[in-house]
Parts: C-alpha cells; structure tokens; sequence
C-alpha cells in the first residue's frame, strides 16, 4: 500500500496502514489515528500520556468470502484515577479477540442455527460461539420481566443413559422456562422453591406432574394450597401396570391351577381300572 493512511468508520480511532489479500484470508494492519485524542477505558478522560504501546491479532467480519484478521496496536495511558489501562476502543471489548461486530452478527446467527453450523459457517472455534450465544441467552433472560407463575408445571428428562436425569419448571400460562435442575428428588428440585420464596409459593394455585412422589411432597410442602394434577398418560400407565396388569396375572394363575386339576371322576375311573 501506499504511505496515506484510510480511516474506516467501523475501526474508530484507527487507520489502516496494510492491507495484505491472501487466497483465504485478508491481513489488515491497524495504527492509532492522529487526530483523536487517546481515551482512557476505565474514567474516559482524555489528554493522557502513553504509557506503553500493544499488538494483538483480533477476527473480523469476513469480506468478500475470506477471513478478516486484524494486526492492531493498542496505547496504554497512565491515568492518574484508575493507573496503567488501555485507550477506550469503541468496537473491541476488553480482552476479546473478535470485533464487537463480529461478535454480534454471530450471536444473532445463533438465534437461527445450531452452535456447530455458526461455528462452520463463520470458521470459529465450538467453545468461542458457544460463549457468545449463552451471552445472547443471559442478556435476553435479563431483559425478560420477572416471573409470578400461578400454575406451574414439573417434569423430568433424561440427560445421559443410565438413569441420570433433570427436572424442569414451566409457567403453565407462558410456556416459559422458570428453572432447569439435575436430578429428580426432593433435594433436587427444592431450590425453585426456596428461590421463589413464601410470596412466591402461595401464589402458585396448580401444579401439573407425572406421578413423581418427590415432586408432589415437595409442592405439598412448600405450597400447600396448590392442587396437584396427574398427567392423564401417566395415571393411565399406572392404572394398566398396577390394576389391570395385576387382574390379568391372577387370572392366568387360577387358569393354570384349573388346568394342572383333572377333571372330575377321572381319577377314580384310573383306580378301578388299575
């Protein structure tokens, strides 16, 4: 490139002082611009000295089908208030090596897609998309109002094989989940109620179950105004393993013991005719 510098709106404060094509990626240099003056991160004052200048390589929204990777230099000031930090960058946050944009667009992308398709089609890490989507997830969760169920409902699933499994809450009004916890006994689902507390509790009017004994002493315990209601496809389950079921076996064994009985008079016709 030539020795003039471009500034680009979505890299603020910088300019570009390289720019290298490859066949898969675009290496782009960044140096702190001339006119802005360098910011402190943590008060946001300005007119500070440099302390000391850092490079960091960072990902960016890809162009024209190739990686983005960025070879910036970052200045550290001296603030008198908050000590040796780095200068305020409007599109990187602290410590992250991709762009606030790109870290953006991945998260609304996992909105639609599993993880490991965002993953493929942005060429990160798992555990790097991953990250960005349960960041998605908590600031979503926090913008949601708070929850004041009155019908809940309780079921369990299983997470791996070998009997290991989890319990979740819903608000039967909302269909929203309330709380996800493992394991299916009375210790395992008692912090939502602890963590909905006495107010909370005697709000709750109904609570739909399968026919889970830990979970109906729990709700009996903790909201004992709250009617318990039983999955029809479990009481029925139930009804056929313990009712039917248990008629159906003792029918057969009286038809076996009829039938191991001989027939009357047989035996002493076999005697006279001996």
């Amino acid at each position: 490139m030539s020795d003039d510098r471009a500034c680009l709106p979505f890299w603020e404060g910088f300019e570009v002082s390289d720019l290298q094509v490859g066949q898969d990626e675009i290496q782009i240099t960044l140096v702190p611009a001339r006119d802005p003056p360098v910011r402190c991160s943590g008060c946001r004052c300005t007119g500070l000295p440099v302390h000391e200048y850092s490079h960091r390589r960072i990902r960016d929204l890809p162009m024209l089908g190739k990686k983005v990777w960025l070879h910036a230099t970052f200045r550290r000031v001296a603030c008198p208030d908050c000590g040796t930090r780095r200068e305020a960058v409007s599109w990187l946050d602290r410590h992250a090596r991709l762009t606030r944009r790109l870290a953006d667009t991945v998260s609304a992308w996992c909105a639609k897609l599993p993880v490991a398709h965002v993953a493929e089609l942005f060429a990160l890490h798992w555990s790097t998309v991953r990250e960005l989507d349960k960041r998605r997830l908590g600031a979503a969760l926090a913008a949601l109002p708070a929850a004041q169920p009155t019908r809940l409902i309780m079921d369990e699933f299983a997470l791996y094989k070998g009997h290991r499994y989890a319990t979740v809450v819903l608000d039967a009004d909302t269909r929203r989940v309330l709380w996800i916890g493992e394991g299916r006994s009375r210790a395992a689902v008692r912090p939502f109620f602890e963590g909905l507390g006495p107010v909370g509790c005697a709000r709750i009017k109904a609570v739909a179950m399968d026919m889970n004994t830990a979970f109906d002493l729990e709700v009996r315990r903790h909201c004992p105004r709250a009617r318990v209601i039983y999955d029809l496809f479990h009481v029925i389950a139930k009804y056929g393993r313990e009712v039917i079921g248990r008629v159906r076996v003792d029918a057969a064994n009286d038809l076996r013991h009829d039938a191991a009985r001989p027939p009357r008079g047989q035996a002493g016709a076999l005697v006279i005719a001996a």
